[in-house]
């Protein structure tokens, strides 16, 4: 039954993310011919296979044994080396990824968008990782393998700093394409910092940074929609 429950769960996630993907693709199609479209389009919707991946991962836990018993091997190993580890810095860093988007705005470094959108974008993408996050999270806790000692099924630190992350490598790819992905390891630091507090599984952490980043690429997504059916009127 709980098998079943797992199919039903993956197999919508990848209709829509293809749905998605080909819907974001399609977008970008007015450009195709300056040469433009056919570069970015087809990869920038590829790019969605990365989140969808890792909650795939973090989803097959209730099926795939050899997942959950890695989960407790990195967990008893940090435990048993790092007993006394503890540290309150990954709940500030979890913030820095969206926090430095504004710093950007600050001192004029150029970005896709300016701080009235970033404004929109960062609340548009909280509010889908939450409700998100939530969903999930009702759902993980009809599972014995999410609900061990105090972890949540996904790391919501996690997922708070990659949805931030996401937004740095969106404003910044045109621009500055290697400084991009600076946000991605202010987001890796967060859910190694979750692991070695105890507080998340590894699964927890590769799903919450799947659920971070899919929620932002959803809510530019929307927002690209909303932005050009608003500029028709």
């Amino acid at each position: 039954m709980k098998k079943t429950t797992i199919a039903l769960i993956l197999i919508p996630l990848i209709v829509n993310l293809s749905e998605v993907r080909s819907q974001a693709m399609t977008d970008t199609l007015p450009a195709v011919s300056t040469g433009e479209g056919l570069k970015k389009g087809p990869k920038e919707g590829a790019t969605y296979i990365l989140p969808a991946s890792l909650l795939a991962y973090g989803w097959m836990k209730p099926v795939i044994p050899g997942i959950e018993r890695l989960d407790d091997r990195i967990h008893d190993n940090i435990r048993r080396k790092h007993p006394d580890f503890k540290t309150s810095l990954d709940g500030y860093l979890q913030w820095a990824p969206s926090a430095s988007i504004y710093a950007m705005d600050l001192v004029g470094v150029r970005t896709k968008h300016g701080f009235r959108d970033h404004l929109l974008i960062d609340a548009g993408s909280i509010v889908m990782a939450g409700g998100l996050g939530y969903a999930m999270r009702r759902i993980g806790r009809n599972f014995d393998v999410f609900n061990k000692g105090d972890s949540e099924f996904p790391s919501g630190h996690t997922t708070n700093a990659f949805r931030g992350a996401e937004i740095v490598r969106q404003e910044l790819r045109h621009s500055h394409p290697v400084w991009s992905y600076s946000g991605y390891v202010l987001a890796s630091a967060v859910g190694v910092l979750r692991l070695y507090n105890g507080q998340h599984y590894l699964t927890d952490v590769v799903a919450g940074a799947g659920l971070g980043i899919l929620s932002t690429k959803l809510t530019y997504w929307a927002f690209g929609r909303l932005k050009t059916k608003s500029g028709k009127r």
